[in-house]
């Protein structure tokens, strides 16, 4: 089933548990603490990702690794 990503620009997301405790771990490397929101701000169509900004951080996540808030 093909999503419609542009749906998720501009808005505020979750990652799924996993996925955000694998960037929460890589952040306390950094001394970071993160929350579990983040901004949609742009799709990758070639890669189907979504670019997602919380605080400091930028990640590339899958359409499937997210929840709408």
């Amino acid at each position: 089933m093909k999503r419609n990503l542009d749906q998720y620009v501009g808005k505020i997301v979750r990652l799924n548990r996993p996925v955000f405790q694998e960037i929460s771990g890589r952040s306390k490397y950094q001394g970071m603490a993160i929350d579990n929101r983040f901004l949609v701000s742009e799709i990758s169509h070639k890669m189907r990702q979504l670019i997602c900004y919380g605080g400091q951080l930028r990640v590339l996540v899958g359409p499937s690794d997210v929840v709408l808030i």
